[in-house]
């Protein structure tokens, strides 16, 4: 079984953004693979890429824009499964992502057919729900500073008490004056989470 880590970027970003997380943790979790691709769409404020647009955007249509980014986003997470070789019912999937790459994400999780096992998500929030989730034993953990002033820590505090009743276990780390960003704390709590997710943890206490 192999296990995969796709990393989502933010807003106004490229994939060069995450990838030093893809190399870290591929170097520190032995035969883990991770990708971490542009969005599809060039940025309309004129540097990096976007998941979708963000021009003029309310609550209100914002379920839209993600719903007409799909097709496109599962054009990419299809490439990137042929191109690791990764069975999409049976290796493992973890997703990471920031600001808007972990809107990508939640979306993916309670959408999507992939063995999704685990989501982490920085700085972000829940925009869809469907009627009805899919089934899942995908553990989530959100990460999110509490001086955020792009996206308010609320969302990320309302996303984890959506998915509970979803009946999708979700962690939540809130960090005092942390902004809009990814920290090392952050970063050593994810590192946890894809330990325990891909089981390494387990396979370190049958060796002792």
């Amino acid at each position: 079984m192999k296990q995969l880590v796709i990393l989502l970027h933010g807003y106004g970003s490229d994939g060069d953004d995450l990838k030093g997380l893809g190399e870290f943790w591929a170097g520190t979790l032995p035969g883990l693979q991770y990708a971490s691709p542009n969005a599809p769409e060039l940025c309309e404020a004129g540097l990096g890429f976007q998941w979708f647009s963000l021009a003029d955007i309310t609550p209100q249509n914002r379920v839209q824009r993600l719903a007409a980014a799909r097709d496109a986003i599962d054009n990419i997470l299809d490439d990137i499964l042929k191109q690791n070789k990764i069975d999409a019912q049976h290796d493992q999937i973890v997703l990471v992502g920031f600001s808007q790459g972990t809107m990508i994400a939640l979306d993916l999780l309670l959408r999507s057919d992939y063995n999704v096992i685990g989501v982490v998500g920085f700085s972000g929030r829940l925009i869809d729900t469907p009627t009805l989730a899919r089934s899942t034993t995908a553990e989530v953990l959100l990460i999110h500073g509490e001086a955020d002033d792009v996206v308010p820590v609320q969302e990320t505090l309302a996303a984890q008490s959506t998915l509970n009743e979803y009946g999708i276990a979700c962690q939540v780390m809130t960090e005092p004056e942390l902004v809009h960003t990814i920290s090392a704390a952050g970063v050593e709590a994810a590192t946890q989470f894809l330990i325990e997710r891909f089981g390494w943890e387990d396979e370190d206490e049958d060796e002792e």
